[in-house]
């Protein structure tokens, strides 16, 4: 099982490329960030790949409505050739509530789409022209034109149900995960590899991947209200709430709601979300904790790379990451790639 690490995009770009040149030398197999209303997350690829030689760069994920298919295909190659092949790009539908009102976006059929859309980019990316007249995305008669052609990118599917895992086992290089605990992951990991084996595909050369939250700090209560924070504001998003309860942690989002009704704070949030989904959805400790059992029950389920999603504990998100990878390093012994 690679091990990744995943940050927000909100730092500086040059204490981002301070921060992926310590990452790739701790040994880590790469680094993502995501997309939300801060810096561009490609351009961040860009920049780490810039000071790095063989970290993989990675974006989970880009919400699909805020680039063209052409657009998208055109910044992935030149990526793809900027960094040498090591560019990971990570798709997802992300959420009405913002591609609306941010982008003018509309978020609808997000099934269909991302089949339009992992099509198109497939047929440029082997060089064709483009010939997709979609019910939502479409592009026609466009083909890149750069040359030499670039090493072809990796692309994972953000899915929580069977359909959209099924269609990443058919036409993506595998799929991205968010708040999975390891039975999420076997079960979720199991429909991808089975798509592909009914779709004529080697299921090895697919990739199922998720963001585990990892939360460190020198107060371990502190570590774990940080992380239970997280929890409680996914938990209140619908699709979210939805994918906790299929996993059992129905009980405790309908804690998590009433204490937020309530007027808790983080700590009575993270008490009323219980240690089972906490445990089951993400580790927290000191750096003298050791996360190898964490990461021994996620490699069993069958997980190929876990991305340790950093939360932030206090006001210093720098320290917080660097607390996370000096952390993982002193007790993964190198294991990471």
């Amino acid at each position: 099982m690679k091990l990744g690490l995943g940050i927000s995009e909100d730092l500086p770009v040059a204490v981002q490329q301070h921060l992926a040149t310590h990452v790739e030398g701790a040994g880590f197999a790469s680094l993502w960030t995501n997309e939300a209303s801060g810096r561009d997350a490609l351009l961040l690829c860009q920049a780490w790949a810039a000071v790095t030689t063989d970290l993989d760069v990675g974006v989970g994920v880009l919400p699909m409505w805020t680039r063209s298919p052409a657009q998208l295909a055109m910044a992935c190659a030149t990526l793809q050739e900027a960094s040498g092949g090591r560019f990971l790009l990570g798709l997802g539908v992300s959420h009405p509530a913002t591609m609306g009102p941010w982008h003018g976006a509309t978020v609808e059929r997000p099934l269909t789409a991302s089949r339009e859309l992992l099509t198109i980019l497939a047929q440029l990316e082997a060089g064709e022209r483009s010939d997709v007249d979609g019910e939502v995305l479409s592009s026609r008669r466009f083909r890149l034109t750069i040359s030499p052609q670039p090493p072809r990118t990796r692309r994972y599917l953000a899915a929580m149900g069977p359909r959209m895992l099924e269609l990443a086992g058919r036409l993506a290089g595998g799929t991205l995960l968010n708040w999975a605990g390891s039975d999420e992951v076997e079960r979720a990991g199991g429909i991808v590899r089975g798509a592909a084996v009914s779709a004529g595909r080697d299921p090895a050369d697919l990739e199922v991947a998720s963001y585990v939250r990892i939360a460190v700090a020198d107060e371990r209560d502190a570590a774990r209200i940080a992380l239970g924070a997280q929890v409680g504001q996914y938990a209140a998003l619908p699709a979210y709430a939805a994918h906790l309860e299929r996993q059992g942690f129905g009980g405790a989002v309908e804690r998590a709601k009433a204490a937020h009704k309530a007027g808790a704070d983080a700590a009575g949030l993270t008490e009323a979300l219980g240690d089972e989904v906490l445990d089951a959805l993400g580790w927290s400790g000191t750096p003298q904790d050791d996360p190898a059992a964490m990461l021994a029950t996620y490699r069993d389920a069958g997980l190929d790379h876990l991305v340790a999603r950093v939360v932030v504990v206090g006001d210093d998100p720098f320290e917080s990451i660097a607390t996370v990878i000096r952390t993982l390093d002193a007790h993964t012994g190198g294991a990471r790639r």
